[in-house]
């Protein structure tokens, strides 16, 4: 072997027999390996199913944000950029119900992938493993996972970019950063806030010597390229809609109705953040990874690279917050603790070598099956006991075939509109065949696809929940034509003895050519 050559962990130096070059066969898998590999089957598996099978309906944002919007194939919808509305919408038309479980599971998993891969960069596979393991303590990870949204959407394509930034600036080969370029621009049609990963990833090439060496290179200048042809034609859907993404993100900034609260949302959200990260560190601790000696740690490339990677993105959201009144959300952090399990295991420094591999894994078994416990608590068993139904208890399927029979046997034709609020709308145009477009809030700004004509021609099933009274709210009273029929009343599937849900709904009737 020529000087200086190294050799992958689990390939041995071949033999040499004559002129025969031979290679031994890879090493066994390594325990965190092994228990890597269950993990991702059982993630799949268990976070796919039981959402599924304790749920009549789907989760809020996959109904309002996912598919009621996804349906249309538009390059862009009011609040967000399309690819969630569309992944989502692909799922729920190959496999049904289950489709947008299985494609939130299929992101968790892809997550983990991409973490163990950027860890083994750095380091030997059993650690990079112990590394991706540690990700079952973020609370990301578990509870919020079975509702597919533009948060959990990011998820991956973080983790991705980050592993093709680490390798384009170690190797400076220019597919690495053509894979950037494409996790970018993935990250920015998923949700706008990728902008908080791309900005920590500049300024850590500005600030790392090496890294500056590759601005010298075509590779960045590649990566810029490829992200900005892939997200061109939703640049020009922005501007021939006249920014209503950006609208929305503006009249978010500056909500805060006191300077007080202006000043806590901050420190609220990176509060919550360190709460859900925290079962993470307990199980580095029970496990014997945490070291009182972390902070004294000799700083190498690779942990600095992990430590921008994974405080830039809450500490400028913390930044923009306190400085401009931007609300902020807790779930915002999903994404940005990707490679908390690496950091960890590279604070860990020499300590590696003491952990108890049986702790570790028996903290994460009871990890998973804590986070299982817990949605099926707060999603199904605490709603049932308390006769408050959940999002996923609702009784789509049934709202929709008496709705759309009753419209049926009024027009003669098939449901084409289901004006409503986003969730009430979506569930009913979810579920009933075929499916019509959602006309959300009757505003024709949230919902393009709808236009005056199109509603005189083919009319709408307006829709709304009975609360106090029965007659409709602004938006939908405000529609011309609109004629009131009364209210039905639906039973909870999974709560019988609940108040039963109340539907109000009319209808502006089509004037179609025979008319």
């Amino acid at each position: 072997l020529p000087a200086g050559r190294k050799l992958s962990e689990h390939m041995r130096p071949p033999s040499v027999i004559g002129s025969e070059m031979k290679f031994e066969k890879p090493a066994p898998l390594t325990a965190p390996e092994i228990w890597l590999a269950t993990l991702l089957c059982a993630q799949l598996v268990f976070w796919t199913a039981i959402p599924w099978l304790f749920s009549s309906s789907l989760p809020l944002d996959v109904v309002s944000d996912g598919l009621a919007w996804g349906h249309e194939w538009q390059w862009g919808y009011f609040k967000h950029p399309p690819l969630p509305s569309w992944a989502a919408e692909i799922f729920f038309d190959a496999f049904g119900q289950i489709g947008p479980y299985l494609l939130s599971q299929i992101a968790i998993v892809t997550t983990y992938i991409f973490v163990f891969l950027l860890g083994r960069a750095f380091l030997p596979a059993r650690w990079a493993a112990v590394g991706a393991l540690l990700q079952t303590g973020v609370y990301y990870f578990s509870i919020p996972t079975p509702e597919f949204n533009h948060n959990v959407a990011q998820m991956p394509i973080w983790a991705a970019a980050g592993y093709f930034y680490y390798k384009g600036w170690k190797s400076g080969q220019i597919y690495w950063w053509i894979g950037l370029g494409v996790a970018a621009a993935l990250g920015i049609l998923a949700k706008y806030s990728t902008a908080l990963l791309l900005a920590t990833i500049i300024v850590h090439c500005l600030c790392t010597r090496s890294a500056r060496a590759k601005l010298g290179t075509a590779g960045p200048y590649v990566a810029i390229g490829v992200c900005i042809a892939i997200i061109s034609p939703h640049l020009a859907w922005l501007i021939r809609s006249g920014f209503p993404t950006l609208h929305y993100a503006v009249g978010r900034a500056g909500n805060a109705t006191s300077a007080a609260v202006r000043i806590v949302a901050p420190y609220k959200f990176l509060l919550a953040q360190l709460i859900d990260i925290a079962p993470a560190f307990v199980a580095a601790g029970i496990a014997g990874l945490l070291s009182r000696n972390a902070l004294k740690l000799q700083r190498d490339e690779n942990l600095n690279f992990l430590l921008w990677l994974t405080l830039g993105p809450p500490l400028i959201t913390f930044l923009l917050s306190l400085v401009t009144g931007f609300g902020t959300r807790d779930m915002w952090g999903a994404p940005m603790w990707n490679f908390i399990g690496l950091v960890i295991v590279m604070l860990a420094g020499e300590r590696r070598d003491l952990m108890s591999f049986p702790r570790l894994a028996f903290c994460i078994s009871a990890l998973f099956a804590i986070g299982l416990g817990g949605y099926l608590l707060a999603n199904v068993f605490v709603p049932e006991w308390q006769s408050k139904p959940s999002r996923i208890q609702w009784p789509a399927r049934e709202m929709a075939e008496r709705f759309s029979a009753d419209w049926e046997s009024r027009e003669h034709e098939p449901l084409q509109i289901v004006a409503g609020d986003g969730w009430l709308g979506g569930l009913i145009a979810m579920d009933a065949k075929p499916r019509p477009s959602v006309w959300t809030d009757a505003s024709f700004v949230k919902s393009p696809w709808i236009t005056q004509a199109r509603v005189a021609q083919q009319g709408a099933l307006v829709v709304w929940r009975i609360r106090d009274n029965d007659n409709p709210p602004a938006p939908l009273a405000q529609i011309p034509g609109l004629h009131l029929l009364g209210v039905e009343a639906f039973d909870w599937p999974s709560t019988p003895k609940a108040r039963q849900l109340r539907i109000g709904y009319g209808i502006v009737a089509p004037r179609s050519p025979t008319r």
